[in-house]
């Protein structure tokens, strides 16, 4: 835990605008971006977070400013269980009741960062991370 606990810190830290450093710190090339209404998209299809497999990798900006910028990307099976608080002040949200793919989360601000880690329906196993700089 207290290794996925750095590996997040770490990644946080990262200013998004920085391509070569996320490229860097997941293992992966981010292709170039493409315009999606009024903002960039970069997408991987696969990399590493520390002894993570990841996919679906998107970083998602403003066109206008990308270090307001948000990394979302999927954990692929076997993942590690997330059954405690990892940061302070970390709080965890129950699946949305009127959104039927909703699931639990737990949220946290690490750094200047909001971070975001999706769990599976029984609110044990890492699904997903999201980790927006604004």
């Amino acid at each position: 835990m207290e290794r996925f606990k750095y590996d997040i810190e770490r990644l946080a830290g990262v200013r998004f605008d920085d391509v070569d450093a996320l490229n860097e710190q997941l293992h992966t090339h981010l292709g170039e971006p493409t315009r999606q209404g009024l903002r960039d998209e970069r997408v991987a299809e696969r990399g590493r977070l520390g002894d993570l497999e990841v996919r679906n990798i998107t970083l998602r900006s403003p066109a206008d400013d990308p270090t307001h910028a948000t990394l979302i990307f999927e954990v692929a099976p076997p993942s590690i269980a997330l059954d405690e608080i990892i940061w302070e002040d970390s709080t965890i949200e129950p699946p949305h009741p009127d959104a039927p793919d909703s699931r639990p989360y737990w949220s946290a601000q690490v750094n200047s960062a909001k971070v975001v880690l999706g769990l599976s329906l029984d609110y044990k196993t890492l699904t997903f991370v999201s980790i927006s700089q604004r």
